[in-house]
């Protein structure tokens, strides 16, 4: 049994018409250092720029491949959106 960590912050947006905000990739960089240093295992961090679409899809899958018992925590902390703007 594993533990393993996806931990996303966008603070900043490419469309104008989602405003930027200042907290949520110091929000996701705490949470992956207080799993890593708590839990021990893979973590990655993902942040403004590098989180994209491609980027996301790619960190899943790899997650996919753990085993059954593995414990996974994936957090975001950014704007949601019901559809794509």
């Amino acid at each position: 049994m594993a533990f393993r960590g996806l931990f996303v912050g966008v603070n900043r947006y490419q469309s104008p018409k989602i405003r930027d905000l200042s907290c949520a990739a110091r929000d996701a960089t705490a949470l992956e250092a207080m799993f890593a240093d708590t839990l021990g295992g893979p973590t990655v961090l993902v942040t403004d720029q590098e989180a994209t679409l491609s980027r996301i899809e790619t960190e899943l899958e790899t997650l996919s491949q753990c085993d059954a018992d593995d414990t996974v925590v994936i957090a975001f902390s950014g704007h949601g959106s019901e559809k794509a703007v």
